[in-house]
């Protein structure tokens, strides 16, 4: 079963190893190596607080679906 999940996120999530080396992490879904960052949440940045989609491509697609389930789902 497919699920919805969105990803509010506009930048990645910094972990520092015990070695103390950084791993960023991706938090806005569109990273070609998920989970690992690579550089795509740019194309997000500067977007408003609303709700978009993207396509496997991080290309922008058109949501229609009605207000009361939007509001439903849940957002990471």
């Amino acid at each position: 079963m497919a699920r919805i999940i969105i990803h509010t996120a506009k930048r990645p999530y910094r972990y520092t190893t015990q070695k103390g080396e950084d791993v960023w992490i991706c938090m806005c879904g569109l990273s070609d190596t998920y989970p690992i960052c690579s550089g795509k949440h740019k194309i997000c940045a500067a977007e408003k607080e609303e709700i978009l989609a993207y396509d496997q491509d991080a290309n922008k697609i058109e949501i229609n679906l009605p207000a009361e389930i939007l509001q439903k789902i849940r957002r990471v």
